[in-house]
C-alpha cells in the first residue's frame, strides 16, 4: 500500500495523526475492543481520506472531496450491508469526516484552516443530501455478450472467457466495439461490483488480468491495417496504477494505423519526459483514474508543452469526472470521455 501514499506537507501528515487520535478518543471503548489489524485499517483509511482533502485543497476543486465522500459512503454501505442500515452507515461516515474537520485547527496553520473546513463541510453535506439513483442504466446493445463474458470471469474460466472474445471478433463484431463496448464496459461493471462489496478484491484483479490477456491476443488483428506514420505515447503518470483505460486507447490507435508506445502505470514525470525526448511522438495521452494523481498529470502536461510545444497532448480518465473541467486550466490539446472521440480528434489535429 505504501506505493499509493501521497507525499504532502508535514501539516497534513500531522492531520492524519490528529484525526485518528480524535476519533479513537471519542469512541474509546469501541477502539479498545478492536484488534490491532482493524485499528491499522482505520488509520490507513484516515490517511486515504486526507489524500483526497489535500488534493481538493491544492487544486481548488471542492468537487473532488464531495464526489469522494459519496463514493466512500457507498463503499461503506456495501461493506456493512449485513450489519448496519444505510442510515447508520451514513452517520458513521459523517462522524469519521467530522473527526478530520475538528482536527484541522489542532495542527494546520491558520491560513489554511478556513478553506479546509469548508471543503469538509461541503463533503459532509454531500453525504447528507445523497440518495441512490433509482433508475437503472440504459442497457448496452452488447448486453448479452457482456453478461456471457462476465459469467465466465466469475466462474474463473479463463480459457472460455478469452475464447468468447475471439468468437465475438469471428462473428463480425467490430474490434473497436469489442474493446470499447464489451471489454471496457465489463471492467466498469466489475469495478462497480467491487465498490458495492458484491465481489472481492482478488476477483476484481483476476477479471482485470484475464481481460488484459484477452486484449493481448488481439494483436494480430491490431497490426493488420494500413499504417498512418503517426505515433502515440500513452501513460498513467505519477503513482496512478489503473492502466486499463490507457491500454484500450493504445490498442484502439494501433487498430487504426498508429504506432504506439505504451509506458503503463505509475510512471514518474521525469521518465515520461525522457520517453518523449527519445521517441518524439505525435500525441501523448495521459490517463488518470484517481484524483490524487491529477497533480502529477498537470506537472507532466506543463513540462511536455514547455519543452515540446508542437507535440499534441491529450488527457482523460475517471479522475476528471470529479472536477469542474480542471483540464481547461491546463495547456492540453484534447480532452474527451470517449476513446473513439479521442481517436477522431487526434486524426484531425495530427494530420
Amino acid at each position: 500500500m505504501s506505493l499509493l501514499w501521497m507525499e504532502y506537507e508535514s501539516e497534513f501528515e500531522h492531520l492524519v495523526e490528529a484525526s485518528y487520535e480524535r476519533e479513537s478518543q471519542a469512541k474509546e471503548e469501541y477502539f479498545k475492543a478492536l484488534s490491532e489489524r482493524v485499528r491499522k485499517i482505520i488509520y490507513r483509511d484516515t490517511r486515504y481520506n486526507i489524500d483526497y482533502l489535500y488534493t481538493s485543497y491544492v487544486l481548488g476543486e471542492k468537487k473532488i472531496m464531495n464526489t469522494y465522500a459519496i463514493w466512500l459512503y457507498e463503499l461503506m454501505v456495501g461493506i456493512h450491508k449485513h450489519r448496519f442500515t444505510p442510515e447508520q452507515t451514513r452517520e458513521y461516515v459523517l462522524f469519521h469526516l467530522e473527526s478530520i474537520k475538528n482536527a484541522i485547527p489542532d495542527v494546520v496553520s491558520m491560513d489554511k484552516q478556513k478553506r479546509l473546513q469548508e471543503i469538509m463541510e461541503e463533503a459532509q453535506q454531500s453525504i447528507r443530501a445523497y440518495r441512490p439513483d433509482p433508475h437503472p442504466k440504459a442497457a448496452s446493445k452488447y448486453e448479452k455478450e457482456i453478461d456471457e463474458y462476465m459469467d465466465c470471469l466469475f466462474q474463473r474460466d479463463t480459457r472460455k472467457a478469452i475464447g468468447l472474445i475471439h468468437s465475438y471478433v469471428e462473428q463480425g463484431i467490430d474490434l473497436d466495439d469489442v474493446y470499447v463496448e464489451i471489454l471496457s464496459e465489463s471492467m466498469k461493471q466489475v469495478g462497480e461490483l467491487w465498490h458495492t462489496a458484491d465481489i472481492t478484491v482478488d476477483m476484481e484483479h483476476y477479471c482485470t488480468s484475464v481481460t488484459q490477456m484477452a486484449m493481448a491476443q488481439m494483436y494480430d488483428q491490431l497490426f493488420d491495417g494500413k499504417r498512418r506514420d503517426k505515433t502515440i505515447l500513452s501513460v498513467c503518470p505519477g503513482m496512478e496504477l489503473h492502466e486499463m483505460g490507457a491500454r484500450i486507447i493504445t490498442d484502439l490507435f494501433e487498430n487504426h494505423g498508429w504506432d504506439s508506445i505504451f509506458l503503463g502505470a505509475a510512471v514518474p514525470v521525469e521518465y515520461i519526459l525522457e520517453s518523449v525526448r527519445n521517441n518524439h511522438p505525435d500525441l501523448v495521452t495521459l490517463s488518470v483514474s484517481m484524483p490524487q494523481h491529477l497533480m502529477d498529470c498537470e506537472k507532466a502536461v506543463r513540462e511536455i508543452k514547455q519543452e515540446f510545444p508542437d507535440i499534441k497532448v491529450a488527457v482523460g480518465g475517471k479522475a476528471f469526472e470529479s472536477t469542474d473541467d480542471l483540464w481547461k486550466k491546463w495547456p492540453v490539446d484534447i480532452f474527451t470521455k470517449d476513446a473513439r472521440e479521442l481517436l477522431a480528434r487526434a486524426n484531425e489535429i495530427c494530420a
